[in-house]
């Protein structure tokens, strides 16, 4: 490294503008004039170099450990890369005001999976759940019931009441953590409940369509006070991931793996072969079915690519 370089990482990246945490305090930098500003994000490790009036210049960006990334939205098939260097994703959907959609939790799992990124489910709004139904407060337990039998940390939330804010706490406690999810589920609410001396904009949803409305913008990495980082991501209305093989897709669900590897053929993708050990395990309750039934859409929708699918 040269000796008038220095090692940072990117803290917020908006329109070709990068906050960059160094050792000396957080530095407004700008690409090297040739390089791709879109390629850097929240969570990137890259060496700089000092300018005039207290700013500097990305030099290089440094290999990434892990990156957390999507399908970009609208036609084209090219990939996002939202957060990198993290150490889990966790993923935020509501209780109500929009509504808990399993598919789309499905999606975000799996692309958390193909990353290699540990997953954390958070149910927000639990506050605005029907408890005073106890069938419907039953349904939801049932429903996010079914990914904590197959491994992955459940937590429900309410800012409004304090449910839960100490266990997601716990949960991002000196970890570098990506918060995504559906925009209007909460998620700058959440990181301003965790660590209070922050301040976000939080808007409500939007009662026309039910959809939530933008309130982060850009991507940000924010240090929290009990020793970890959260990246703070702008709220995607769709969400699709890059270029998985179908065999890959089977194995982003975890609950799979066991029962795949007694499948009569080696290249079994779990859909219609006969001697599907994963099928075989749907019909006998050891795979949830309705997870199974959106890998089969998954499956059968993504464009195909060389044999390797976009999930739109």
């Amino acid at each position: 490294m040269d000796p008038c370089q220095s090692e940072g990482i990117v803290i917020q990246a908006s329109s070709g503008l990068f906050q960059v945490e160094t050792a000396h305090g957080v530095i407004e930098c700008m690409a090297r004039a040739g390089a791709d500003p879109g390629g850097i994000v929240p969570g990137d490790r890259v060496l700089i170099s000092p300018q005039p009036a207290g700013r500097g210049v990305i030099e290089s960006m440094m290999p990434r450990a892990t990156r957390f990334s999507r399908k970009v939205a609208g036609r084209r098939q090219d990939e996002q890369v939202i957060a990198a260097n993290l150490d889990q994703v966790v993923i935020v959907l509501a209780a109500a005001e929009p509504a808990f959609k399993e598919t789309t939790l499905d999606r975000y799992l799996a692309a958390a999976e193909h990353c290699g990124l540990n997953a954390v489910v958070c149910v927000n709004k639990i506050d605005l759940a029907p408890t005073a139904d106890a069938d419907a407060a039953r349904e939801l337990a049932g429903r996010t019931d079914v990914y904590a039998r197959i491994g992955y940390p459940v937590i429900m939330t309410s800012v409004v009441t304090g449910t839960g804010v100490n266990n997601l706490r716990q949960a991002l406690e000196g970890r570098v953590s990506a918060l995504v999810g559906p925009s209007g589920v909460g998620k700058s609410s959440l990181i301003c409940a965790v660590s209070p001396g922050i301040s976000l904009d939080t808007r409500e949803i939007s009662e026309s369509t039910g959809k939530g409305r933008h309130t982060t913008t850009c991507s940000r990495l924010i240090k929290l006070g009990n020793g970890g980082y959260v990246a703070d991501t702008p709220g995607m209305r769709e969400f699709g991931f890059h270029q998985v093989s179908r065999d890959e897709l089977a194995w982003c669900f975890r609950e799979f793996r066991p029962h795949a590897q007694s499948c009569r053929f080696a290249d079994c993708r779990h859909v219609t072969e006969p001697g599907c050990g994963v099928r075989k395990a749907v019909e006998q309750g050891l795979v949830p079915r309705g997870r199974y039934e959106h890998y089969v859409r998954l499956m059968e929708g993504g464009v195909s690519q060389s044999n390797r699918l976009v999930i739109c």
